[in-house]
């Protein structure tokens, strides 16, 4: 077949939070695609939705989300999140049968899409390369080990969040690292970041960066 027909070595699926579009975080991973040049990104945009918190607005939403700052008593399952887990395992699906297998994939995302990335990854019946969430936290805390997928059990994943994050509660993100702490052990790393905004520190990107080139193919 010709070079141009040739599968991509792996790829990144990587989801955007509340209000953005797949082309806030395009150019984010600069040094990624630099030592992984063989790497495919991949950034969908969220379908429009009227959102709780704005009101009932719409915007950019991968999920509904009632309290805010987002705490403990935000409710499972959110309206809309089934449907977005939906939409990642169909972008997972069309990458691998570009090509890329599944274990060279890693799905990521920030706050609202960290939060699809562990529930869709999580869920996905094919272990992954590895999982991302940068200010996400688990949509669904009760009786986490139903809905792993004993193939998840083995993906690595990097859980990354704010201890003075004024968007995301701590007191949520803490249970929620611990809760899938439970369940998956030493495969996940979870860092609780000092920072006083929602967006990652410039470290925490590094760790991030870090952690995708370890998880990616280095070539054929």
């Amino acid at each position: 077949s010709c070079p141009a027909a040739r599968a991509m070595a792996g790829a990144v699926l990587w989801l955007h939070g509340l209000g953005d579009t797949g082309a806030g975080w395009q150019g984010a991973f600069g040094r990624v695609v630099r030592a992984r040049p063989e790497v495919q990104f991949v950034h969908p945009t969220a379908p429009e939705a009227p959102v709780t918190i704005n009101g009932g607005a719409k915007s950019t939403s991968w999920f509904d989300i009632k309290t805010w700052p987002v705490g403990l008593s935000e409710p499972e399952e959110p309206d809309g999140i089934n449907k977005s887990v939906e939409f990642v395992h169909k972008q997972l699906d069309q990458i691998v049968q570009s090509g890329v297998p599944a274990e060279s994939i890693v799905l990521g995302g920030f706050s609202q899409g960290g939060t699809v990335s562990l529930l869709a990854g999580l869920r996905y019946p094919k272990r992954l390369g590895g999982i991302v969430s940068i200010s996400g936290w688990a949509a669904n805390r009760v009786n986490v080990d139903s809905w792993v997928h004993p193939a998840a059990k083995e993906t690595d994943v990097l859980f990354s969040c704010g201890v003075n994050d004024p968007v995301v509660d701590f007191g949520l993100t803490k249970r929620s690292g611990e809760l899938l702490h439970q369940v998956l052990g030493d495969k996940i790393a979870i860092t609780h970041q000092p920072r006083g905004a929602h967006q990652p520190a410039a470290d925490e990107m590094e760790r991030v960066y870090q952690f995708m080139i370890e998880s990616l193919p280095d070539a054929f």
